[in-house]
């Protein structure tokens, strides 16, 4: 399991190459879990200001 920061355009790019298989909005951020075709399984974090973290996730 890795763990990275990430800018909003980071995001929004892992969003659109993968297939988002849900989200979960919360007051201070959005939670958003990817299937991406080369890094896998991705737990997206991004907070109200667009910053946040990329959680790959194995298996």
């Amino acid at each position: 399991m890795h763990m990275f920061d990430a800018e909003k355009q980071v995001i929004a790019d892992l969003c659109e190459e993968g297939t988002v298989v849900t989200t979960k909005q919360y007051p201070s951020f959005h939670v958003i879990v990817v299937r991406h075709p080369t890094l896998g399984k991705l737990v997206l974090v991004e907070g109200r200001d667009g910053q946040g973290a990329v959680v790959e996730v194995d298996g």
